[in-house]
């Protein structure tokens, strides 16, 4: 069948028509989307038998159409729509006003049935959905600003394409949608259609990484064409519609309001009253696909699980949102300490021990770390690193590792173990699971991985208890579990020092890639630790004080600084045997083995 020809096509395949382009009252010139607005609404209202004296009264009929074809045409063409429904649209921005209108309002001022009203519905729901309109949930319409925008510099808004997007664009999208609802001007089946589609569209996002990832949305289902197909979906691999609504709104939830503790309450507005009394017996019952895969998680409130909140995890934010920074947790990680601020210093060793540090120093270099831990990933190895320093206290675990630090050029995160457990149910668990989860957004947003330090790491890396029936022991064990796996799980580098290894559990010690043992250091190496701590003493005192004191260097550090400050005090250089007892003061440790109580 031959396309049926346009007014413009017609009159202008007409060698003179001049003559009847007058009789009929048509124009031929150019027209502003604005003029063509005004004409077709003024014949509209003209056609009403109640005329102006009764209020705004609208005829959209197919004289309409006929009268005002090339007005309607000119809209149609700009707006990709129907003459039916350019006509149906201007009248509507008429009736609006920049405000609401409802249904019954409409069909009123169109001079026409609710039943006849309703034969506008298609046109209605096409309009809504290429954003020329918003329907709210109880039948209000109104004219989005962008629209209205566009119309006032006479130029027409057409539904931006979805392709091309980036994560920072679709969620100021779902921001916008998901406040529409909030404001009972969105359609639920149309942000879902919505959703969907851009994350179909741009499979290369973080988010639709992620959706694919935890088959909230698979890459290969289809939407099939709302204004033909109604609403049902072709989706063969993906979470049902409840499920994708719910994970698009705790999205929103977190990247609108910053939100990371929701209730149900908080999601009403999303879902019909029978959506909603489903999706709501389904988590109680565990049975969402959101809780078998780990999506969402139950929040920890002041030490107690409430099932009735509940999250995104932060592995799944930081997938969702790694296209715009990850978690939105900004704040500088407690403990950081940067390489740059660490002091250097000389330490002394004996020769296994500096081989040992030596050797780790090396792989942990910024040339040579990158490259082993690719070669290890290509051959199927866990790509993190574990060392475990062990030995006497003072002699050097915690300051090698700040050493190795400075040295690598990684910054050092220390872990307060202090900090991590908590009398409170639930909560010690949580802190050690965002330790992690915070490390590991630095490992990401850090050019060179930064050390995670557990200093005195028997605290938590104990023995696990069998048959644990206490909740303290419930507790630590559980802490414990949390930590075993995620250093099975690390991608960075972890360093545990500790000076009790036989409180240290087995399944810790199978898991420490290098065991380095610090022991009290030989006459030779405290001698050399006297000498750089305190120049100024001859060799043959260090050696004195090295054989009859078995100091670690922490010990002879002690000293030296007692020396400066009797010098300071004094104006003169503490003597040797002035030396040799602020030696003995040291040995508190030792008067207290023999059996000489110190303190209170």
């Amino acid at each position: 069948m031959e396309k049926k020809k346009s007014t413009k096509e017609v009159l202008a395949s007409m060698p003179d028509c001049q003559e009847l382009i007058d009789d009929l009252g048509l124009e031929l010139k150019k027209k502003t989307l604005l003029e063509c607005f005004e004409e077709v609404i003024e014949k509209a209202r003209r056609d009403t038998e109640y005329g102006r004296n009764y209020g705004e009264r609208f005829c959209l009929d197919d004289k309409l159409i006929a009268a005002k074809r090339f007005e309607l045409e000119t809209i149609a063409d700009a707006y990709g729509i129907n003459e039916r429904q350019a006509a149906l649209f201007a009248i509507i921005i008429e009736l609006t006003k920049g405000d609401d209108v409802n249904k019954r309002t409409i069909s009123e001022q169109l001079t026409t049935s609710f039943v006849s009203y309703l034969s506008f519905e298609k046109d209605l729901i096409l309009l809504e959905k290429m954003r020329l309109i918003k329907r709210g949930s109880w039948g209000v319409l109104r004219i989005p600003e962008e629209v209205t925008d566009m119309l006032r510099d006479n130029k027409p808004f057409r539904k931006p394409s979805t392709t091309g997007m980036t994560t920072s664009k679709i969620l100021s999208i779902m921001n916008r949608l998901f406040n529409d609802i909030n404001n009972d001007m969105g359609n639920l089946i149309m942000t879902l259609e919505e959703v969907d589609d851009m994350i179909l569209s741009n499979p290369d996002t973080s988010i639709a990484k992620s959706a694919d990832f935890y088959n909230i949305l698979r890459a290969g289902d289809k939407i099939n064409d709302f204004v033909k197909e109604g609403s049902r979906h072709d989706y063969s691999k993906s979470m049902n519609k409840n499920e994708r609504m719910l994970f698009y709104a705790l999205i929103y939830n977190y990247d609108h309001y910053n939100s990371d503790d929701c209730e149900w309450w908080d999601f009403r507005n999303y879902f019909t009253d029978d959506e909603f009394d489903s999706i709501q017996s389904e988590y109680k019952d565990t049975r969402l696909m959101l809780q078998k895969m780990k999506v969402i998680e139950y929040v920890n409130n002041e030490g107690m699980v409430v099932k009735d909140r509940f999250r995104l995890t932060d592995e799944v934010k930081e997938m969702i949102l790694a296209d715009v920074g990850g978690l939105r947790d900004r704040t500088p990680m407690a403990g950081l300490i940067e390489y740059g601020t660490i002091d250097a210093k000389a330490l002394f060793y004996d020769n296994v021990v500096k081989r040992q540090v030596s050797s780790l120093g090396s792989i942990l270099s910024k040339e040579r770390f990158p490259e082993i831990r690719e070669m290890m990933k290509s051959k199927g190895m866990r790509t993190g690193f574990t060392c475990l320093f062990y030995g006497a206290p003072g002699t050097g675990k915690t300051e090698t590792v700040y050493q190795l630090a400075k040295r690598t050029g990684r910054d050092l995160i220390t872990a307060d173990v202090t900090k991590i457990k908590s009398y409170w149910v639930g909560e010690s668990e949580k802190n050690i699971k965002e330790l992690f989860s915070k490390y590991r957004r630095c490992v990401k947003e850090s050019k060179v991985a930064p050390i995670l330090l557990f200093n005195e790491a028997d605290a938590i890396f104990g023995i696990r208890m069998e048959g644990a029936d206490r909740a303290v022991e419930k507790m630590e064990n559980s802490i414990q579990n949390i930590i075993l796996q995620e250093m099975e799980n690390l991608d960075g580098i972890l360093i545990a020092t500790t000076n009790l290894t036989q409180n240290l559990d087995k399944a810790f010690e199978r898991r420490f890639l290098y065991k380095i043992k610090f022991d009290v250091p030989s006459v030779e190496v405290k001698s050399r630790i006297w000498q750089s701590m305190i120049p100024d003493l001859d060799e043959e005192h260090t050696r004195k004080l090295a054989s009859m004191f078995n100091f670690s260097g922490g010990q002879i550090e002690n000293v030296s600084r007692k020396k400066m400050v009797q010098s300071i005090i004094t104006g003169t250089e503490p003597s040797y045997e002035e030396m040799v007892e602020f030696c003995r003061e040291e040995m508190i440790g030792n008067n207290r083995q023999t059996g000489n109580r110190i303190g209170f």
